[in-house]
């Protein structure tokens, strides 16, 4: 057991089924290569721990200013577009990670690395070298979804992205 403390790895996976299973599936790996994890999650649909007896969970609250009640988990988020959803993550999602990052590093034990979700972006990039570790960054899609994501900037900077009016797309 002491073996393990000196060799932990800190997870922040996005919070839907599809980017926290493959995560857990790496941090099961790590934890077989003895490896102790502790998983960051959001308050947003966040896992049950004692489906997960080898990791150790810390939630973290959305931070909102002036608000009580995390926006997301509102009925009326399901309707947010997912560019919009995914910015409301990052940026309520932000300063509690931040913080429950120099609360892990700081503790008694010593971390490896983060490995982190690869749509949390910068946030996790700046926390990391903020506390001095190094950061990995796991990306859950496919090679479809990555080039999509690369082409983002250049459709962007050609004003296709966003789509304006009311642009009907058909299928051939």
């Amino acid at each position: 057991m002491e073996e393990r403390k000196e060799k932990r790895i800190i997870m922040f996976p996005l919070p839907f089924p599809g980017h926290f299973n493959p995560l857990v599936q790496l941090a099961r790996i790590f934890h077989h290569r003895g490896f102790s994890i502790t998983i960051i999650n959001t308050s947003f649909n966040f896992p049950d721990p004692t489906h997960y007896p080898n990791f150790t969970f810390r939630t973290i609250h959305h931070h909102n200013e002036g608000e009580e009640e995390d926006p997301l988990s509102k009925p009326d988020g399901s309707g947010m577009d997912l560019v919009t959803f995914i910015r409301q993550l990052r940026e309520g999602y932000a300063d509690p990670f931040r913080e429950s990052l120099k609360a892990e590093v700081g503790g008694g034990e010593r971390a490896c690395c983060l490995v982190s979700d690869v749509v949390w972006g910068r946030t996790t990039e700046v926390a990391a070298e903020e506390v001095g570790i190094r950061r990995m960054v796991l990306t859950t899609s496919g090679v479809t979804s990555f080039c999509a994501f690369a082409a983002y900037p250049l459709l962007r900077d050609k004003h296709y992205l966003p789509i304006q009016g009311n642009t009907k797309f058909t299928l051939l």
